[in-house]
């Protein structure tokens, strides 16, 4: 058994002052509801959350003997690092897609069985456009298949929480088979080419089938998750 997670508490003055001081956060003061908005043309920046998730992994045959209840299905990872720059994301997307494409190989998964994706998502005007690169490179034709949100847009960004909560968004994704929306989303960026849950749930087919969880990093570090349903 593995017990994994991640957490973050760090709202206060220095730190805000450093993501402020690096243009990351939204100037949106006015309207703090509204300020995070991914894919959004009036996007500008993320906006600070605090949270912490944690999930428990174990086999199949283990979880079985103990009566547990089986949320989901841990498929595979990949990890990628680029370097393209302290903050700015690769225009390109390269590393991020690099790290899905290796998630779906240890998953032994094609792109074909991706019918979501909680994406990393920030709300920047630059990270928000690279990763929407990224994933259309990496699954390609059966892009459009795949219902994509961005849950930061009602958690703000959780930072070293923002992985595991946004895995356990994906997970419940898949058993419920319903995508959460991505808020504040009024006027689509027309270099979004992705089928966005915008404002409302969308629902999954049955099946068995996966989702993607993205998370990116500043320093180009890039990680993919895939996750099976039930």
């Amino acid at each position: 058994m593995v017990v994994a997670g991640g957490t973050e508490a760090v709202i206060c003055g220095i730190t805000m002052a450093g993501f402020s001081a690096m243009r990351a956060l939204s100037t949106r003061n006015d309207d703090p509801a509204a300020a995070s908005r991914p894919y959004d043309v009036d996007r500008d920046g993320f906006v600070m959350g605090e949270g912490a998730g944690v999930v428990v992994l174990e086999s199949r045959a283990f979880a079985e003997a103990r009566g547990a209840t089986i949320h989901g299905v841990y498929g595979g990872a990949g990890l990628t690092s680029d370097g393209h720059h302290i903050a700015q994301p690769d225009p390109e997307g390269r590393g991020a897609t690099r790290a899905i494409n290796e998630a779906l190989v240890d998953a032994g998964l094609t792109a074909a069985d991706i019918h979501h994706v909680n994406a990393h998502a920030t709300s920047t005007p630059q990270g928000d456009i690279a990763e929407a690169v990224a994933i259309r490179a990496a699954l390609g034709s059966d892009v459009d298949q795949a219902i994509v949100t961005g849950t930061k847009s009602m958690t703000g960004h959780l930072l070293g929480g923002a992985g595991a909560v946004e895995s356990i968004f994906t997970i419940l994704a898949l058993r419920d088979r319903i995508v959460p929306p991505t808020i504040n989303l009024h006027a689509m960026d027309p270099e979004i080419n992705l089928n966005v849950a915008a404002n409302t749930t969308r629902g999954l087919p049955a099946g068995d089938i996966a989702a993607l969880n993205n998370s990116f990093g500043f320093g180009g570090h890039d990680v993919a998750l895939v996750f099976r349903s039930v």
